[in-house]
């Protein structure tokens, strides 16, 4: 078998796949269309919000009674009220731009200021976004079960100031926003920022001067708005990065790390109680992940589908019992950011588990340890990249010698294969007998040339995978034009040479079909291949380019020292027949 053809093989199916994906979009069944965003969404996200779950009981104490009892709409209307009253606190870290609302202490917009919305724009990436129409916000309350009625996500906080700023050399800032109920509660609801983090900690200190007990718990969640516009067009759908954008939820508790589609929500919503683990929003390579406080208590996760593709999604703690005069403290964490994967299993057990590379987890993962400490060395991924070529071409040489001598054994006896071919052109059957036959008697496998292309397959996809995938790589440049190793390269240059280097790749390696269809088409699987990688990741094409290239350099040294021990052969048995 030709392991060209093997690799053209390969290389259509991938095609056909992106190009059906590419044509599902545009032309497959659709969601349905956004409603419009009523007056109270429009106004406030946290007029959309419905009736929080049922709140799980204290570990050791009696179940509670289901607390959901729809809202009505003159409580809508108090909650656009209060969120109209409410007034914007600016807060500012090295890594993060963030807007708290007064009205229930909302996390409201949430900017990277290292990660920029495109390369070389202005804009910066939003993980939390209070547009109607891109709706990502993080509310935070506490639930009542028994007792003076404490604050929820729309009640009116007080603030010292409006904007806060993270000083040279500040390690931590605390925003702390004040409530106070005429029945005897006092609530102080701080945030945490600490200096190169993502993660911002909650923390609720509650006061019960009234002259009953309180009861409730602490609740935290994401209200969302599905909507993922995917580019349209065939073309603009292949070489656009926006192909790859999703929006997911996910979980991990009891039942180990899941994600959920946000269509599948609205049918079946989640309502799982666990000890520890956290919830999350997850898209492309950025999450939005709260995590409980307390670990060891049971705490309930939960989704609920609003209409208009809206949701909330969030998780609630144990009940706590505050005496009158006594105190209690709540709280939970916020992860607002990229999907590092040196830091998440730093945030929470699990959440580098959102970065998902599919099926070829299992070696896309070591695949990105090793690029990511080759990256430590050099200081750039593009290089990186290189050096992860090279080391692959080291592992697998033992096993490409072997199959670069069948083939050099293959160049070698092409005459006579040809003659052999020419002979039975007009009879395939005996023509096939008479190769194995041939194949037997020289000791050549003609197979030998295919496991190495094989055994790499899996490689290539892994490698595709963590390209597209890892938020590291985003927007990383290598060399002069090429400033997204992640992106298709803007001017086609590197599959252009790649191109060229397989054409002459084509020349050292033996041809071994008769078929003159496959002959014209190899002559043309250059352009195919140009055409192949032009939708393809640069820093795919920059791992392969080198490879093809130390491929050539090793097929040409095998095929010269064949070439030179065939011809020593010959010499020493024609020295025979003269003696």
């Amino acid at each position: 078998m030709d392991n060209r053809r093997l690799f053209l093989f390969a290389a259509l199916i991938l095609v056909a796949f992106l190009i059906y994906q590419a044509w599902m979009r545009d032309y497959g069944p659709k969601p349905p269309p956004l409603g419009t965003p009523t007056a109270a969404a429009t106004t406030a996200p946290s007029a959309a919000t419905a009736a929080l779950p049922q709140i799980p009981a204290a570990p050791g104490s009696a179940p509670v009674a289901a607390t959901n009892v729809a809202k009505t709409a003159a409580a809508l209307a108090r909650e656009v009220r209060a969120q109209a009253a409410g007034e914007p606190i600016m807060v500012r870290t090295d890594l993060l731009a963030v807007t708290i609302n007064t009205a229930g202490g909302e996390l409201q917009q949430a900017e990277l200021l290292a990660y920029p919305q495109e390369l070389h724009q202005p804009a910066r990436v939003k993980v939390l976004n209070p547009d109607p129409a891109n709706l990502l916000v993080a509310q935070s309350g506490l639930q009542t079960h028994s007792g003076p009625a404490a604050p929820g996500d729309s009640a009116l906080y007080t603030a010292s100031q409006t904007h806060y700023q993270l000083a040279p050399g500040q390690k931590t800032l605390e925003v702390v926003l004040s409530w106070k109920s005429p029945a005897g509660l006092t609530i102080e609801k701080t945030y945490t920022f600490t200096r190169g983090s993502y993660q911002i900690d909650l923390r609720y200190e509650l006061h019960n001067d009234s002259a009953q007990a309180w009861s409730g718990a602490a609740y935290a969640q994401f209200a969302s708005r599905y909507n993922i516009n995917l580019p349209h067009g065939l073309f603009a759908s292949m070489f656009s990065m926006h192909r790859y954008d999703y929006q997911r939820m996910a979980l991990d508790g009891s039942g180990g790390y899941q994600q959920f589609e946000f269509k599948d929500l609205a049918d079946k919503p989640v309502n799982l109680t666990s000890a520890g683990g956290w919830t999350a929003m997850v898209t492309h390579y950025f999450l939005s992940a709260v995590i409980p406080g307390e670990h060891n208590a049971s705490n309930l996760y939960y989704t609920q589908s609003l209409g208009d593709e809206r949701y909330l999604v969030g998780t609630i703690g144990s009940i706590k019992t505050v005496a009158p005069g006594a105190n209690a403290s709540f709280s939970d964490r916020f992860y607002l950011g990229p999907k590092l994967q040196n830091l998440l299993p730093k945030v929470a057990p699990g959440l580098q588990l959102t970065v998902d590379y599919g099926k070829f987890t299992i070696i896309a993962e070591p695949l990105f340890k090793l690029l990511n400490f080759l990256h430590g060395l050099v200081g750039n991924w593009g290089w990186a990249i290189i050096l992860l070529t090279v080391l692959v071409k080291l592992v697998f040489f033992p096993l490409n010698h072997v199959a670069f001598r069948s083939m050099a054994k293959m160049r070698a006896v092409q005459p006579r294969l040809k003659a052999l071919q020419e002979r039975y052109r007009d009879d395939k059957q005996k023509l096939a007998q008479a190769q194995m036959e041939f194949y037997k008697k020289e000791k050549i496998n003609p197979l030998g040339g295919c496991l190495p292309m094989i055994i790499q397959f899996p490689i290539f996809f892994a490698l595709y995978y963590v390209l597209v995938y890892s938020v590291e790589l985003r927007q990383q440049p290598w060399v002069l034009w090429i400033h997204d190793l992640s992106a298709p390269d803007p001017y086609f240059i590197l599959p252009i040479i790649y191109g060229l280097a397989y054409f002459l790749q084509a020349h050292v390696q033996p041809q071994i079909t008769a078929d003159k269809m496959q002959q014209r088409l190899f002559k043309f699987m250059p352009l195919i291949f140009v055409a192949f990688y032009a939708v393809f990741p640069s820093g795919l094409v920059l791992y392969y380019l080198p490879n093809s290239i130390l491929t050539i350099a090793q097929q040409w040294w095998i095929n010269r020292a064949y070439d030179a021990e065939g011809k020593r052969h010959q010499k020493d048995k024609a020295l025979k027949g003269k003696k």
